[in-house]
């Protein structure tokens, strides 16, 4: 390869990570300014797409219309009796719920109609847990 054309490689390769690094400080930005409620949602199965991480499919009621959605297990770990996690829920953009790995809720657990529009204290972590 010549010089000039790895050097033209080597710009185009900044550039998209730069493209994506922006693109995801974007949405990331647009998230956090969402208004969000809390919720139980429960998952329903795990699955991984040809050459990605494992994903997870999970349902969730919200105001009485049940919803389905989807995350990235990433580095997560479910023990086999977890089933209900804490749902983020944003209010105008339902579909780009999250689970909230950090909070699993025992089953007995139900939230109320319109959720949550903080994490329940008694769901909060402790410090040092």
């Amino acid at each position: 390869m010549k010089k000039k054309d790895l050097k033209i490689t080597l710009i185009k390769i900044t550039i998209a990570l730069l493209v994506i690094f922006v693109a995801d400080k974007v949405f990331s930005n647009y998230y956090d300014s969402l208004v969000k409620a809390y919720t139980i949602g429960e998952l329903v199965e795990t699955y991984k797409p040809y050459g990605q991480g494992t994903n997870v499919r999970f349902s969730f009621y919200y105001y009485g219309q049940l919803y389905k959605s989807h995350n990235s297990l990433g580095y997560n770990k479910i023990r086999k009796d977890q089933k209900k996690f804490l749902i983020e829920v944003p209010i105008k953009d339902i579909k780009r719920s999250r689970i909230l790995w950090d909070y699993p809720v025992p089953d007995t657990l139900k939230a109320p109609y319109e959720g949550w529009e903080e994490i329940p204290a008694f769901l909060k972590k402790k410090e040092g847990d």
